[in-house]
């Protein structure tokens, strides 16, 4: 498989596994370190967002899931789907540099809660 597909593949199984911290497409371009940085910073920009109850259920309130919510995948593909509705809908927030939709913000904030 050689190192390149190790790293690829470990990175691809986080945002399978744990679809609600992990941002599909960010964390393709970020490591852990600088999600969790976008995290901390979203969660100090918006404070009465910071905690792993009221981010979750923000970003799962946003879900249409139709199907096995045990399904990783499936609901990784639905985030995504808010993602793009965030930027079609300018729910953006800019943060140490990136222009992320609030989804994938919230996604982080988690990520640094964890």
């Amino acid at each position: 498989m050689g190192i390149t597909g190790i790293y690829f593949w470990n990175k691809e199984l986080k945002w399978k596994s744990q679809p609600f911290s992990y941002p599909y497409i960010l964390s393709g371009i970020c490591d852990y370190i600088t999600l969790r940085n976008i995290g901390s910073a979203y969660r100090k920009m918006v404070p009465e967002e910071n905690s792993k109850e009221k981010l979750w259920n923000l970003i799962n309130r946003k879900l249409n899931f139709k199907g096995n919510a045990e399904d990783n995948s499936a609901v990784a593909n639905e985030l995504e789907l808010n993602v793009e509705q965030d930027f079609k809908e300018q729910k953006i927030v800019r943060i140490i540099g990136w222009v992320l939709s609030t989804t994938e913000a919230r996604q982080c904030a988690l990520l640094s809660l964890s």
